[in-house]
């Protein structure tokens, strides 16, 4: 919110381009937090299901593991 109040300052200069960027900045700051973060990240993970985690590895067999034996 500060960083959207920050960008809007810019709408009280008298200089269009100024008025334009500010307005384009504090909207677009507003909308990813309020619309975009909150409710389509979320929906987005849950449509991928366990390949939202990519980067991370799957685990087949937990048990057949050495740390998971109590091998080390």
């Amino acid at each position: 919110m500060i960083l959207a109040a920050t960008f809007a300052v810019l709408m009280t200069q008298p200089i269009r381009e100024l008025f334009q960027f500010g307005f384009a900045m504090a909207f677009g700051i507003l909308l990813d937090t309020f619309v975009i973060r909150p409710l389509l990240v979320p929906a987005i993970a849950r449509l991928l299901g366990d390949k939202a985690l990519w980067p991370m590895r799957m685990r087949r067999d937990t048990a057949a593991t050495p740390v998971a034996a109590g091998v080390r």
